[in-house]
């Protein structure tokens, strides 16, 4: 019996000193290390002051999530340490044979498998480092001192191709043995050559045969014609309008030159929820009710007779694509019959929060196979690879396109949003080598407090973000010659737009957008319709809107439009005919933090944004508006209009309602008042900007304010700061 016993510990024993096991542990131990910090910390840079509500909150609701992710993540762990484990051993055997040795096996085999193991894990994380370093930043460089000086070795010496070269090297010395035997390497090599060494010989070649299989191949399928025109949206993220250049975006600006160009076109809410609801129905918010990044189900569960749904009606195949960003897609119904975009709800924005920790595992889940086993890595904005969004366009082509049907495909590219987190080598083509501050890799925005940045900051900040851009072009130029490879490209409309633009620190104004209306950088986005059946090339100076765009598609594809379209139809401008003078309207969205570019002096003050939102337990535990903050949140609002010289903004404060107005023809930058000077223009364009606010069925003015219909109250809202003054102190209309 107590032999029996003996012999079953030893076969426990050399169980555990197997390569795949000591591999699997190893793996394991590290992702256990970097879970032990809660998912949400009470010191979250990027919640400031509320992230210990936050924490409270997610502990106490979400504790049963918190422990599947938990399993999960460690059956990933001991994934990924078997096949590093297994690979080692064999990597052992080949030398071992090679060096015509004796095989080995128990702890001499595990022993030497685990340092492999220790080196191939780190030459992965190194290498996956130097292509996507966004995702290392706050674990490594963020951290300082020898993680920091790893990082920089990684990003600025070795870059991609670097680590593969130690890669290559790092094996081949394994393999070679010590020093003193490489002198006879060749001949052993032939040797094994030449009696056909199995092992040896399948522990180099199944790793190659396994990279090849995954390696992306490139579909040349060919679509079936239509005599009805396809019709594709390229839209990115916060693109400024005045980023369509041939130094940043060469290849959209190339295709700019062959169509119509509209150089003065504006969103209306400039925040990425509102602003597609917005663009694919062509009704301003005030109509089709979505008004903020986390609109209710109320708000969301109804027919919005959109673009997508009469197209798809009208015997379209319709589809939209789209990485963290378009994940608002997959929380309304437009109308498309194919949705290839992330999710988001709380339960998401939890696994988000735990994989990104996840810095061991980072290497192999950063992939295809990876985001197949979790899918909320296409939630991150940082992992926004516009390569991968090009690649799963493509998917989406070759299922619109498989019948006989036109089709209707929006690509959405996230990466030029914030923390404008570009894979290599985007992130480095225009950032200065040398910086080494707080943003050398990606520009996170928290709802916290921030320090100041500096000249080299600022710099850096727009850099990196004009390497997002870069990294967008290179892929949609890569979208377009697979529309060519289909013949389907002399028959598609092909638009190129943004849901905003975004403020990098220009001119005072901060960064960011939809928190102010202050210069034309966040409302002002590019607008180019390429018509194969309009073929001269021209720029448009004249005023356009977001609005317009679904009317102008209606009328490109013959497809019957609804009656209560905001926007008017641009399709004689790609012809050169004159269109009605329009001005442009717009609102700012929620405040969910502090606005350094936004004084209090120039705000209607409310709660943080823990107070504004709650959990939607009844509908997929979706962080949503609460409904006692909808009238506070609506008044606050910054409202303008403009036209080709001049922009009068709407600024409700405690003290009565401001007009602001600039002349953006000698003032660009907006940062002179000059309503005192010019009354006979701030009373012309007030009249319209109140006949656009009274649009809104829930709103009305009272005492010179715009206020909703309900009297705003809420907790925790000082009433004094929100009593609506009376006629006299405010002014009136």
């Amino acid at each position: 019996m107590i032999q029996r016993e003996i012999l079953q510990a030893k076969r426990i024993a050399l169980a555990c000193v197997r390569p795949s096991v000591v591999g699997a542990a190893y793996v394991l131990a590290l992702t256990w290390i970097a879970s032990s910090a809660p998912i949400v910390a009470e010191g979250d840079r990027t919640l400031g002051a509320q992230a210990q509500e936050v924490s409270t909150f997610v502990t106490t609701r979400f504790g049963g999530e918190i422990r599947s992710l938990t399993i999960a993540i460690g059956g990933a762990a001991i994934a990924v340490g078997l096949v590093l484990g297994a690979l080692a051993g064999a990597l052992v055997q080949a030398r071992q044979v090679v060096a015509r040795r004796a095989l080995l096996s128990g702890p001499a085999l595990g022993m030497r498998a685990l340092g492999l193991v220790i080196v191939m894990h780190a030459w992965l994380v190194l290498d996956a480092m130097a292509r996507a370093p966004q995702l290392y930043a706050e674990s490594w460089y963020a951290r300082g001192g020898v993680r920091r000086t790893a990082q920089v070795v990684a990003t600025d010496i070795l870059g991609p191709h670097g680590t593969l070269a130690v890669g290559i090297a790092l094996l081949a010395l394994w393999i070679a043995g010590p020093p003193s035997s490489w002198r006879t390497w060749p001949r052993r090599f032939m040797d094994v050559v030449g009696r056909r060494d199995v092992r040896a010989g399948a522990a180099v070649v199944l790793p190659l045969v396994a990279l090849g299989a995954l390696w992306p191949t490139t579909r040349t399928a060919r679509a079936a014609t239509s005599a009805r025109p396809n019709v594709i949206i390229l839209a990115a993220d916060s693109f400024r309008a005045d980023r369509l250049t041939t130094s940043v975006a060469p290849h959209l600006s190339a295709l700019a030159l062959r169509g119509t160009r509209f150089e003065s076109a504006y969103v209306s809410l400039p925040r990425t929820f509102p602003s597609w609801v917005t663009i694919l129905t062509g009704r301003h918010a005030h109509h089709h009710g979505v008004r903020s990044m986390f609109p209710r189900w109320e708000d969301r569960a109804k027919d919005f007779d959109a673009l997508p749904a009469r197209l798809r009606k009208a015997g379209y195949a319709t589809g939209v694509v789209s990485d963290y960003a378009g994940d608002v897609f997959s929380r309304i119904d437009l109308g498309f019959e194919r949705v290839d975009v992330p999710t988001f709800d709380f339960k998401q924005l939890l696994r988000q929060r735990a994989i990104e920790r996840q810095t061991p595992l980072l290497p192999i889940l950063h992939s295809r196979f990876g985001r197949r086993l979790f899918p909320v890595l296409r939630e991150m904005n940082v992992a926004a690879d516009p390569t991968m969004l090009e690649e799963d366009a493509e998917r989406s082509l070759d299922a619109l396109t498989s019948g006989d049907k036109p089709f209707f495909l929006t690509v959405f590219f996230s990466t030029a949003h914030f923390p404008y987190a570009a894979p290599s080598p985007y992130y480095a083509r225009y950032t200065d080598p040398s910086y080494r501050g707080r943003f050398k890799y990606h520009k996170p925005v928290g709802l916290g407090s921030e320090a100041e940045l500096d000249d080299a900051d600022v710099a850096q900040v727009r850099a990196l973000y004009d390497g997002a851009v870069t990294s967008i072009d290179d892929a949609a130029e890569h979208l377009i010659a697979s529309l060519e490879r289909r013949g389907v490209l002399e028959n598609t409309i092909i638009v190129v737009t943004a849901d905003h633009g975004e403020t990098l620190f220009d001119h005072g104004h901060g960064q960011g957008h939809g928190d102010h209306l202050f210069g034309d950088e966040g409302t002002h986005v590019p607008l180019v319709i390429i018509d194969p059946r309009h073929r001269a090339p021209r720029r448009d100076p004249r005023i356009v809107r977001d609005v317009d765009l679904a009317a102008t598609l209606y009328d490109l594809t013959s497809t019957k439009p609804p009656s209560d379209l905001d926007g008017i139809s641009l399709v004689p401008a790609l012809d050169g005919k004159p269109t009605a003078e329009a001005r442009a309207f717009a609102e700012t969205e929620l405040w969910m933090g502090d606005v350094p570019a936004l004084p209090d002096e120039l705000r209607l003050p409310y709660p943080g944004l823990t107070h504004l939102t709650e959990v939607d337990t009844e509908h997929h535990d979706e962080l949503v508006l609460r409904k006692d903050v909808e009238a506070v949140t609506t008044v606050a609002r910054h409202r303008m209009v403009r036209d080709t010289r001049w922009k009068l903004v709407y600024v409700p404060t405690r003290k009565g309602v401001r007009y602001m107005l600039f002349d953006v023809l000698k003032d660009p930058a907006e940062t002179s008042d000059v309503a005192g000077e010019h009354t006979d223009v701030v009373t012309a364009m007030r009249g319209s900007l109140w006949q656009w606010m009274l649009e809104d069925p829930q709103m009305v003015e009272r005492g010179g304010y715009l206020v909703t219909r309900v009297a705003p109250d809420a907790p925790g809202v000082d009433a004094n700061a929100l009593r609506i003054p009376d006629r006299q102190q405010a002014g009136g209309l």
